[in-house]
């Protein structure tokens, strides 16, 4: 008699067997995950009614399940689904799903008509060989993928937005509660375009200039992705993608001051969040909280919004960190980036941006000669200056809906709000309008309020996200040599010589004696000057050092 029998109450004629369990997909991560935490290959048999052979062969896929898993745009499908069975091209699925996703965002009615028109177009667009006819049945298929219940869709009234937020904003005050977290703790990130060498139409258009063909890509964008605490005390490192990996303009740039990929699209992937997350924004948050006086692994949570970029929350925890996103349609009223503070950066970026062109005007030179010159280098660094001066207030202020009981004695109306928002913005127009009619060009003293508002806002519905999956991660390698001409503005002069270190100090000398005439310079920016040459003039001697030491080997040989 075998064991397993004669381990069997006495009595018991049947033989006890366990029932055959088909686990979901989401419950063969989880089952991966408590692995991975260290659980017995024994207890999770137990838990999961499955046999010990299931679990090593599950831990044999797992780098397949999460990637499938990850890659899902419908998580609660995945509680359901239990097969890794794909569509026959995935890129079309991506695109398609992204496309129906920014549809439901705008609250434009869909139908399943429309659905397999839009599949048609993009398999000529993407090229695909194989043939399809997306039929009904195709389309019963591609729905049940992605958990798609119905497709005749009429938008959501505002109001219904607005419930949904009111009801989340009770969710997250339970979790701030439960978890006992501070403002230290929390975090939001979002990523916005920014079209970075964009300008006024008119500017383009006025009278005795000619028709301009050879100008910079009016809509040449870069990807921002921001991200700051609730508390208005640390703002992370701006990451910016843009188009190519190496343009010209970086060569011999040994260090930037945002982290810095590229793509085709200019456009977030999940690989690039996941890098994002993992080497930057995790380091970061904890050295800050630990800064803070805060415990050495407290709790840090993230909050996004269901952005197809961002990976599943489940596959988003490190080192005590984790992801919550908020619900659908709620990003445009609670949450906090989306409430002044990437406007407020772009703004800051913008006016910068139109202040040096007229600026330069008034130098005598043309727009189509300014728009050659700024380069992607110096968007970069305009954009890295615009992040670090928005101020506290605008950090703080941005949560007023999301967190105003429990951050602010006197809650904020949203109109007060709307106006503090605002209010900056407006004195900048005025100002760059006031400062564009005292300049003679023609090209832009007709500028008005509405082309500068214009300019503010057209980058607001550009895609942020790419939406197919590049896989490799393109992100820059300062040390390389493989630079690419991206931009025939890029001016080999500004990036061909290499400056010495006596040149840099005498710069540093003119720049100091110069700025000290100006009143509107204050100390502390002298004084930065002053440190940047001390750091240079360390540099000198161990520079000398190697020279002489250079020098010996030679003639020893």
């Amino acid at each position: 008699m075998s064991k397993r029998v004669k381990d069997l109450p006495m009595g018991n004629s049947e033989k006890k067997k366990r029932k055959h369990l088909s686990l979901s997909i989401a419950q063969k991560v989880e089952l991966l995950q408590k692995l991975d935490a260290g659980l017995s290959v024994k207890h999770l048999t137990e838990e999961y009614g499955v046999g010990t052979t299931t679990v090593y062969d599950l831990k044999k896929q797992k780098d397949k399940l999460l990637k499938f898993y990850s890659d899902s745009d419908n998580q609660e499908l995945m509680k359901n689904r239990k097969t890794l069975h794909r569509a026959k091209n995935e890129d079309l699925d991506r695109v398609l799903i992204e496309w129906i996703r920014q549809r439901r965002s705008k609250d434009m009615p869909l139908t399943g008509l429309l659905v397999m028109k839009q599949a048609r177009i993009y398999h000529e667009e993407l090229n695909i060989e194989s043939e399809c006819e997306y039929s009904e049945g195709w389309l019963q298929k591609f729905k049940k993928r992605h958990g798609i219940k119905y497709l005749k869709m009429y938008g959501e009234k505002a109001s219904a937005d607005h419930e949904s937020a009111e009801n989340y904003i009770d969710e997250f005050a339970k979790i701030i509660s439960d978890e006992n977290l501070s403002p230290e703790q929390i975090y939001n990130a979002d990523e916005t375009a920014l079209y970075w060498c964009y300008v006024p139409r008119k500017t383009l258009t006025m009278a005795n200039e000619k028709t301009l063909t050879d100008f910079k890509d009016a809509k040449q964008k870069l990807t921002v992705l921001g991200c700051a605490n609730a508390a208005g005390t640390h703002k992370i490192k701006l990451a910016v993608i843009g188009k190519s990996l190496y343009p010209k303009c970086l060569k011999d740039v040994s260090t930037l001051p945002v982290h810095y990929y590229a793509n085709k699209k200019a456009s977030v992937t999940r690989e690039i969040f996941s890098d994002w997350f993992n080497k930057y924004f995790v380091p970061a948050a904890r050295a800050h909280c630990k800064q803070a006086g805060l415990e050495n692994n407290c709790k840090i949570l993230l909050f996004l919004d269901n952005c197809s970029a961002h990976p599943p929350p489940e596959l988003f925890v490190k080192s005590n960190v984790f992801s919550i996103y908020l619900p659908h349609n709620v990003t445009s009223v609670i949450q906090p980036c989306n409430q002044g503070i990437l406007r407020s950066m772009k703004s800051k970026y913008k006016h910068f941006f139109l202040n040096s062109m007229l600026a330069s005007v008034n130098r005598g030179l043309k727009i189509q000669d300014f728009l050659k010159e700024f380069s992607l280098k110096d968007a970069i660094y305009a954009v890295a200056n615009a992040w670090n001066d928005v101020d506290k207030s605008t950090l703080t202020s941005a949560w007023h809906r999301l967190w105003a009981t429990m951050m602010f004695e006197n809650d904020l109306a949203d109109e007060d709000f709307e106006e503090f928002s605002d209010s900056n913005e407006k004195m900048m127009i005025s100002k760059l309008i006031t400062y564009a009619k005292s300049l003679s060009a023609e090209s832009v003293n007709k500028l008005e309020e509405a082309d500068i508002e214009e300019m503010l806002n057209i980058d607001n519905d550009a895609p942020v996200v790419h939406p197919l999956n590049e896989g490799k991660i393109s992100t820059m390698d300062l040390s390389t040599d493989q630079y690419e001409d991206s931009s025939s503005n890029d001016d080999d002069m500004r990036t061909g010589q290499k400056i010495s270190i006596e040149q840099m100090v005498k710069m540093c000398d003119k720049l100091i004696a110069g700025l000290e005439q100006c009143a509107f310079i204050s100390e502390q920016e002298i004084m930065a000057i002053y440190s940047i040459r001390e750091k240079l003039l360390r540099q000198k001697p161990v520079l000398r050092k190697q020279s002489t030491l250079g020098s010996l080997l030679k003639v020893s040989q």
